[in-house]
């Protein structure tokens, strides 16, 4: 029996350059996850209300902002977090899709099953693989929320979780409790 050959990178290349060209209508969301182009549409009012929530809680607790809609590149794919910790004036001078130099968390509130499935597997390790410390999912389809830490071979060495409504132990850098009680 031969062996399938591997993806030719040419193959890889185009979609990268299909994605890199993509013009989305205002407030869809473009991203490459697992060689795939995934558009996504504006959040409902209480995926929102969890982003401006964790917003709050980075900015009061750690003075740092939480911005959206950039792209983060990883060596698994380009992602659009729903939030990027990170210090104020991070993404100055930066293009719209970057390597995330100075990120110390993303955040992600899960929307559909396809999408949840995304954030809580491909989204994950692509994250770990960029070595962003922190990873925060809140996973309202399951009542949770998972904060990971300790990127290490494109995985996260440890994660912790709370149910939506309980407080969420976040490790360094960003040490603190985050109440989940608004989610």
């Amino acid at each position: 029996m031969t062996a399938m050959p591997e993806e030719p990178s040419i193959v890889r290349d185009n979609v990268r350059e299909a994605f890199a060209a993509l013009e989305v209508m205002p407030g869809f969301r473009a991203e490459l996850v697992d060689e795939e182009i995934i558009v996504t549409p504006p959040p409902d009012g209480r995926h929102e209300t969890v982003v401006v929530a964790v917003d709050d809680w980075v900015r009061d607790v750690h003075g740092l902002r939480l911005h959206r809609n950039l792209t983060l590149i990883s060596p698994e794919g380009e992602y659009v977090p729903d939030g990027i910790a990170a210090p104020k004036g991070a993404f100055a001078g930066r293009e719209w899709h970057s390597k995330p130099d100075g990120v110390l968390m993303v955040l992600e509130v899960t929307s559909g099953r396809k999408g949840a499935e995304r954030d809580r597997g491909s989204k994950r390790r692509g994250y770990a693989a960029a070595d962003i410390p922190l990873y925060l999912l809140i996973d309202r389809l399951d009542g949770k929320a998972t904060i990971y830490s300790e990127p290490r071979g494109g995985d996260y060495a440890h994660s912790t979780s709370a149910a939506l409504g309980d407080d969420l132990a976040i490790p360094e850098p960003l040490e603190g409790v985050l109440p989940t009680c608004g989610f």
